[in-house]
């Protein structure tokens, strides 16, 4: 019997290892958070960690299980793995994303670092280690002005700054560690999203953001939706991420996230890369839109094993994600109105009777959505209407008038 180590940070209904893996010989090996263990808990190695993120702990047990059962593959499809995934590939000198290439993916700066002067249009950037680097950044090219964490995913810690006033307000609050600052870019963002296997891009597809990836902060839903092959920007999108896993050390095997602005005077600006599958909906939206599921044929590549045959085609289909508000969950739509008949999958990640604080990244949510239509435009018209229903059927009271959990 082969084993496969498997950094799991997700709930199992996303990703059925087992059930993938089935008669291919191989046994996943679970490491996983401990919100998701009970999915995973009728298989036979299944770790749990509380503070998955930052536990070092599960890099100790991560080490000591791929040892124990000889496993030939590391595979991670979460961002807060991709480095530990790559640092334990290098140790054990096995196949796939090595350190280097897991930090020009994760660490923004040294990704721009790759990228600056290559073929594709990078904003002025630059390591912030302290208010100096700031103060001497906005100098040379004014506010407004972009800081975010190096290594977050979701535009996590990520602040739009854009006056002195702003910057004052920022630099008085707690330090949140090495960051990056660049210049704002005006514009509309787009994702690439795909797959790499044999060292060859076998999948790329280009797509919209509704709303935009931000859209969390005001507690406001973000869509995904796809371009047509006779969308003016498809090609552009699709050679501008091609470029760019040129131009990176892109591993032999990866999905991959590319993000880019087309600004009002129609300059394509690169915004950053992921070497894994675009949060939130995204996979899913894939899965209906293509019929290719991105997550199982990218651990199939890390594998060796062959890829599952798609028939070609596309049908029109759409990603939804609503974030959830400030206060305690009421009432759900599913408890009270009909599905619209346009949605195709579900995903709910919360409770009636749970307390949340809003929105805290763009790829986590209260309610996901994959909607279809007969065209994109058709598509597009639905995600607005369905999340106005999720919207009219969900109740919420604030949470200091009830205790409720969190």
């Amino acid at each position: 019997m082969r084993h496969i180590l498997v950094f799991a940070k997700t709930p199992y209904a996303k990703t059925p290892y087992d059930q993938w893996l089935a008669d291919s010989g191989i046994v996943p090996v679970i490491v996983t958070a401990r919100e998701y263990a009970q999915g995973y808990s009728h298989l036979p190695h299944v770790h749990a960690f509380d503070a998955y993120d930052t536990n070092q702990l599960v890099e100790k047990t991560a080490l000591r299980l791929a040892r124990e059962f000889a496993v030939e593959a590391v595979f991670a499809r979460a961002e807060a793995d991709v480095v530990r995934a790559a640092q334990l590939r290098e140790l054990l000198g096995l196949p796939g994303q090595h350190t280097a290439s897991a930090l020009a993916f994760r660490d923004k700066v040294v990704m721009k670092d790759h990228l600056a002067g290559g073929p594709v249009d990078v904003p002025a950037y630059r390591r912030l280690d302290s208010a100096y680097t700031a103060l001497d950044f906005v100098a040379e090219h004014g506010y407004p002005v972009v800081i975010k964490p190096v290594s977050e995913s979701g535009s996590l810690g990520a602040a739009v700054v854009r006056d002195e006033a702003e910057l004052d307000a920022y630099l008085a609050s707690p330090w949140r560690g090495t960051s990056e600052i660049e210049v704002f870019v005006p514009g509309q963002m787009y994702h690439v999203d795909g797959l790499v296997a044999g060292g060859e891009v076998v999948f790329v597809h280009p797509f919209r953001y509704l709303n935009d990836c931000l859209s969390f902060r005001s507690n406001d839903w973000v869509a995904n939706l796809p371009l047509t092959r006779e969308d003016p920007l498809y090609d552009r999108l699709v050679k501008a991420a091609r470029a760019v896993l040129a131009e990176l050390p892109t591993p032999p095997q990866t999905a991959f996230h590319a993000e880019f602005w087309i600004t009002p005077d129609d300059r394509l600006v690169f915004c950053e890369i992921a070497s894994r599958t675009g949060g939130g909906m995204i996979s899913a939206m894939v899965r209906h839109a293509f019929g290719i599921d991105l997550d199982k044929e990218w651990l199939y590549a890390e594998c060796g094993l062959p890829s599952t045959p798609v028939a070609p085609g596309y049908r029109p289909a759409g990603a939804l994600c609503i974030p959830p508000q400030n206060g305690v969950l009421e009432r759900l739509p599913t408890e009270t109105a009909e599905q619209p008949g346009c949605v195709r999958e579900v995903m709910l990640t919360g409770t009636v009777g749970q307390e949340f604080h809003g929105g805290v990244k763009s790829g986590l949510f209260l309610a996901g959505y994959v909607v279809d239509g007969d065209s994109e435009e058709d598509v597009a018209a639905n995600l607005e209407h369905v999340a106005g229903w999720f919207s009219d059927n969900s109740r919420w009271r604030p949470a200091e008038s009830c205790g409720g959990t969190a």
